[in-house]
């Protein structure tokens, strides 16, 4: 069989084709897999399972151990991505979806035997319902000398369904938060193996964006992920603290929807039938469900007060500092995501929603006018900046401040640089293509901002600074903040602290 292969890649090269350096076989929790050696000595290893396929009877379980396999497991092809709807941006990762996917990837760098490097555990966003962490691996953040692993969890419906049965079959007696529980499954997996591939199981730091970043400060906030990381990066977190976590019996209350709309009959047998349909119908009933108590929200997204996973309230776990004690990097971009067409104007919402803070609301955003004002080069039009300070903004600085009451190692961000290379206005998730690729030889920081560098100095040590860059104060009394602009890294205090704290008075 080796011969075989052999005479194939050399008949390759003949001709004049490309082959790929398969790395070096290592054993892994159930059996041994071969990755591949890129050109700049790092190597990759993709698709590797850290859970048994949540499939048939594992469907809305906690994931179970990995299946062991023989021989040795192929790790050089892109996995499955979990299934999700086709939004349009995730159209690859809707193709690609399956209900097998609990696997995850890993770059590491070229190492010396015994090597502990920083290792970076990235949790891809997507509102906890569609995207995947396909091509995250093979970012160059990598050559800064740390390993990096990219995972796949359950989402949607698969994600976060809760019902009375599935509560009363479990032995914690919840349901629900399985995509969580992928997340801790695979931060085990990781301290269990990571050593093998170079990395240091004492020096994890978790990271995500968006819905990643709103797991990632969950995962701050759960006993079952504790001491499974070191420090946690949160990059436009999805709010944590409002709306409030629905309670277990909520969830319940909202997942009772499923079955009906599927033409499953209540009772005992309703599981088993639910676990027997295909995944596609499922799926296809998902947006149908209607969440219990905010029919405005999507359901199936975030995470449910069960008390296992959640014990109590995110708002309860922080202000009692029973959150993990661990460093943060946190912070939102200067234009997130403005009002929608349902929403009306911003004035429009403002009063609607807002009742007799409205007035006082209205005067802070310049709206006392009969024109609303013109739009900010930085912080975009009004109704930008208003969904922008409340969803994201906001939200961001005051979950900062609550993890720095008692620990002073946390720093605040604003990024303000539209996507690589497309000289538009800032957007919610423009920061990754400068945190995963490399800047382009002789950028300076007025064109390329050093994401890069700095969150792989937070990665080693816990602290951003390092040499060559600007000084990042940490957050401290005075709400310290770094500002990424196209003018340079700005420092400032109290981001918009006016407006947040006019949007979060009672």
């Amino acid at each position: 069989m080796r011969r075989t292969r052999h005479r194939a890649c050399a008949a390759l090269v003949t001709a004049g084709l490309a082959v790929p350096a398969l790395a070096a076989e290592l054993r892994v929790t159930g059996g041994t897999i071969r990755g591949l050696d890129e050109a700049d000595g790092s190597s990759l290893y993709l698709g590797i399972p850290y859970a048994a396929p949540p499939v048939g009877e594992l469907r809305w379980r906690a994931p179970a151990p990995v299946v062991p396999w023989s021989g040795v497991r192929d790790a050089t092809q892109s996995p499955a991505t979990c299934l999700q709807h086709d939004e349009g941006w995730n159209h690859g990762d809707a193709l690609a979806g399956q209900e097998d996917c609990l696997t995850l990837a890993i770059h590491a760098p070229g190492h010396k035997p015994g090597a502990r490097l920083p290792v970076m555990v990235w949790i891809h966003g997507g509102s906890n319902l569609a995207g995947s962490g396909a091509g995250t691996a093979r970012s160059t953040i990598t050559q800064r000398g740390l390993v990096l692993v990219s995972i796949e969890y359950r989402l949607g419906v698969f994600g976060f369904l809760a019902t009375r049965e599935l509560s009363a079959q479990s032995p914690e007696r919840v349901s629900g938060n399985y995509a969580l529980l992928d997340q801790v499954a695979a931060l085990r997996w990781v301290r269990h193996n990571i050593a093998r591939f170079g990395g240091d199981p004492g020096n994890v730091t978790i990271a995500g964006q968006s819905a990643g970043g709103y797991d990632a400060a969950v995962l701050l906030l759960t006993p079952l992920a504790r001491g499974l990381f070191h420090k946690a990066i949160a990059q436009s977190p999805a709010p944590l603290l409002q709306p409030p976590s629905p309670t277990l019996a909520e969830a319940e209350g909202t997942g009772a929807q499923l079955a009906p709309l599927l033409a499953v009959p209540a009772g005992s047998g309703s599981l088993q039938a639910l676990r027997a349909l295909p995944a596609s119908l499922i799926l296809a009933a998902q947006d149908k469900v209607v969440p219990a108590g905010d029919p405005r929200a999507a359901p199936f997204g975030q995470a449910t007060v069960d008390g296992y996973l959640l014990p109590r309230s995110p708002a309860r776990v922080l202000t009692a500092h029973a959150q993990a004690q661990v460093p943060l990097l946190i912070g939102s971009n200067s234009q997130e995501f403005g009002l929608d067409g349902t929403t009306g104007s911003a004035r429009d919402f403002l009063q609607r929603e807002f009742g007799d803070r409205a007035p006082a609301l209205l005067q802070a955003y310049g709206l006392t006018g009969p024109a609303e004002p013109a739009p900010d080069a930085q912080l975009g039009n009004i109704g930008m900046q208003v969904a922008t300070d409340l969803v994201f903004r906001c939200p961001a600085s005051e979950l900062a401040a609550l993890q720095a009451r008692r620990l002073p190692g946390v720093w605040r961000y604003q990024f303000s640089f539209g996507a690589r290379g497309s000289h538009l206005p800032p957007a919610h998730s423009a920061e990754l293509g400068y945190e995963f690729d490399a800047a382009p030889a002789g950028a300076d920081f007025t064109a390329w901002p050093p994401v890069q560098a700095y969150w792989a100095n937070f990665v080693r040590t816990g602290d951003p600074n390092g040499p060559g860059l600007p000084h990042w104060p940490a957050l401290g009394e005075q709400r310290h903040y770094l500002d990424f602009t196209p003018r340079g890294l700005l420092a400032g205090q109290d981001l918009r602290g006016d407006f947040c704290r006019l949007l979060a008075s009672p």
